[in-house]
């Protein structure tokens, strides 16, 4: 799979990026995490990590959060400076490439994280932050 590819899934649909990402995933773990760590910003990191970094033990390791919740804590807890549209679009971009599901028919808005791909998202955000020097945060 081409470096191209993974730069351009602003571009494709919600199942392309799927497919681009199960594919990176298949072809070689290690060079897949680092593709994705240098892909997201540090914003999607700090999302991933209110997912998938609870500090708690299987089968506690995971959190679902509802969208109002979510935004007030990172608005709050993080000092995020963005308003709520351009964070539900954050949350849905990191839901079309398979990092996020989406519980339908709820209201609000429920994201909860992937229970599959719960190591591999925490090894994209430990190697986020070893690519950009931050270890004293993980």
């Amino acid at each position: 799979m081409p470096n191209g590819a993974v730069m351009q899934t602003e571009t494709m649909t919600q199942n392309q990026q799927k497919v681009v990402v199960e594919q990176l995933l298949a072809s070689d773990f290690e060079q897949a995490t680092m593709l994705l760590a240098e892909k997201l910003d540090f914003l999607d990191v700090q999302i991933l990590r209110k997912f998938y970094m609870t500090g708690k033990d299987f089968p506690f390791d995971t959190q679902p959060f509802c969208f109002p919740i979510l935004y007030r804590e990172m608005k709050d807890g993080h000092r995020l400076k963005i308003c709520q549209e351009a964070f539900r679009k954050r949350l849905d971009n990191l839901t079309s490439t398979g990092f996020l599901g989406k519980l339908r028919g709820s209201n609000p808005v429920n994201y909860e994280p992937v229970r599959d791909k719960d190591k591999m998202v925490r090894a994209v955000i430990t190697k986020f932050f070893l690519i950009h020097g931050l270890t004293k945060f993980v």
